[in-house]
């Protein structure tokens, strides 16, 4: 960027009479199509806001780590991991405080827990969905229209976009970052008056600086790792700025996020904390035991294996990089296919550009529309995979909440899961009254326990039994006689649930038995093709006889 901003400064200025460019019926393209970010944006929304109401959570990570928190900080009560003991420090409540204020907004209007949380989730995607537009609308201005056009509709379509951009996962919100640096790094390149100029400068400077700021903020509030990805991002603004500027500007940001973000995790900690520190050390002291001598040549690939372990969130940052440079490849491609047909077939290309779409050869165009229909495609398989076969825990826990909600009475009652544990979708799914809790059905790892007290106070309390090593620990589980509703799978092999006795089914949905399905109609819906070949168990909730005499009037 800053080489182009050199080339726009040593061209020479256009005079007054110099001759406008001819139209395309003389040979030549016409002017770039740029659309209008009103144009860009209804279809984003649209589409990021079907991904909030349906999207299923993916993650145990996102459940136990980021909602029940936010639930706690709402509400007084929620689950607490090993992660969030002050001993350990790895999470950040500053991240939580940005969506507890809104939620909090929410919950006053809102009766339901359930609405509060697709509210939240509304609302990422809705962020999400003005960047990606912003982000598109600036491409075609920084590269080209068609390049531009070609990032919207792989935004658009992308199913990785489609659940990662209403996560509330410290990785998403560190690719919201990377969608606002990127845009503000394409304005530093395009500034409003001729290049040179004190205002321009300046104009440049601010854009940089916005850059700067947005990178800060997703390596200290959300994904610290997001540093290596912005590493391009560095380097151009210190070419550009020079290393002094760079550094007074990154340093201005830090110091910006950072005093607040440690008052907010000091306050409930009840200590200074660093999270984003800890969570480095954390990493880095495995990455040493586990790797030792080949820690260095590890280092080699950093984005990818700093973290230790590669899952599909540590890459929710550098999706839209990913289809931005989709999109420039494919522009690209274009303009060498137009440039070698115009060398080896020029009356075809003349041909082709008095008579083609923007004056090119129809196929030139066809080919990168069919390559992104055919990309749309495949994308809309993954998205209907994902409702279809992996809808059912939000889909019962809804109902679950629905009629708890209904009764005459807050009594406490215990909703209980074991082996679908880690699929439990947080503690916004139960109302007032319900109380999650586990029995042992083959897990033997450390599982969250209840906060012990409403914040600050359980915040900053100790559980003795937190571990780092995911050790096993018996006061956090229950018996499965204190149960009174029963969240399971009904895999082949399990007992029938209505041979327990005093157990009654509920309710139950379908849900994929990934191990007996094959492996690429378990990956993408095909409508009429994938139903014949997967095979189905039973998502259920059961309910003891009194609770469903109570809910129902009769078993």
């Amino acid at each position: 960027m800053a080489a182009r901003r050199r080339r726009a400064a040593a061209a020479p200025p256009q005079t007054p009479d110099a001759k406008a460019p001819r139209s395309s019926s003389a040979g030549h393209l016409p002017r770039p199509y740029r659309p209008r970010l009103a144009l860009l944006l209804p279809p984003l929304l649209a589409v990021r806001l079907y991904g909030a109401l349906a999207s299923p959570i993916t993650d145990c990570d996102e459940a136990f780590n980021y909602w029940e928190p936010l639930h706690y900080l709402l509400y007084g009560r929620g689950l607490q991991t090993w992660e969030y003991s002050p001993v350990f420090g790895l999470r950040s409540y500053a991240y939580l405080a940005m969506h507890a204020a809104f939620a909090r907004l929410a919950s006053s209007v809102l009766r339901s827990k359930v609405s509060v949380f697709l509210a939240v989730r509304c609302a990422l995607g809705c962020t999400s969905a003005v960047l990606e537009a912003r982000l598109a609308a600036r491409t075609c201005a920084w590269a080209s229209g068609e390049a531009g056009v070609a990032l919207w509709a792989l935004l658009l379509s992308s199913a990785g976009m489609w659940h990662a951009a209403v996560a509330l996962l410290p990785s998403s919100f560190a690719m919201l970052c990377v969608l606002a640096a990127w845009t503000a790094w394409m304005d530093a390149s395009l500034p409003a008056l001729p290049a040179g100029s004190p205002p321009a400068d300046r104009s440049v400077r601010k854009a940089y600086g916005a850059a700067i700021f947005w990178v800060a903020a997703g390596c200290l509030l959300g994904w610290p790792f997001l540093c290596v990805l912005a590493a391009p991002l560095a380097i151009d603004a210190v070419v550009a700025l020079g290393l002094r500027r760079f550094v007074a500007r990154a340093l201005l940001a830090g110091a910006l996020l950072a005093a607040p973000s440690a008052a907010v995790d000091g306050y409930y900690y009840g200590r200074f904390v660093l999270p984003w520190l800890n969570l480095l050390h954390f990493y880095l002291r495995n990455l040493c035991l586990n790797l030792n001598l080949a820690l260095p040549a590890l280092l080699l690939a950093p984005l990818l294996l700093l973290a230790g372990r590669l899952e599909e969130r540590f890459l929710f940052p550098a999706y839209p990089l990913f289809l931005l440079a989709a999109a420039l490849a494919a522009s690209e491609a274009r303009r060498v296919a137009a440039a070698l047909l115009a060398r080896c077939a020029p009356r075809r290309a003349q041909r082709g550009r008095e008579g083609g779409p923007h004056g090119v050869w129809p196929p030139l165009w066809g080919l990168p529309a069919a390559a992104l229909a055919a990309s749309a495609l495949l994308s809309a398989g993954r998205v209907g995979a994902l409702v279809s076969y992996y809808g059912a825990p939000l889909e019962v826990y809804s109902e679950v909440s629905a009629a708890l909600s209904s009764r005459a009475d807050d009594s406490p009652l215990r909703v209980c899961s074991g082996k679908e544990w880690y699929r439990y979708p947080s503690s916004f799914f139960l109302p007032l009254g319900a109380t999650p809790a586990f029995y042992r059905a083959g897990f033997d790892g450390l599982l969250p326990s209840p906060f012990s007290a409403p914040p600050p106070d359980g915040s900053r309390a100790i559980h003795a039994h937190f571990n780092d090593g995911n050790r096993d620990e018996p006061a956090a589980y229950t018996s499965e006689d204190r149960c009174d509703v029963i969240v399971d799978l009904e895999l082949p092999g399990d007992a029938a649930p209505r041979s327990r006795a005093g157990w009654h089914v509920w309710a139950r949905r379908p849900f994929l038995d990934a191990d007996r399905s094959p492996s690429w109609s378990r990956a993408l819906y095909v409508p009429w093709l994938t139903a014949g070949r997967n095979v189905y168990a039973n998502y259920s909730v059961l309910g003891r006889q009194p609770l469903m005499v109570m809910l129902h009037g009769s078993v």
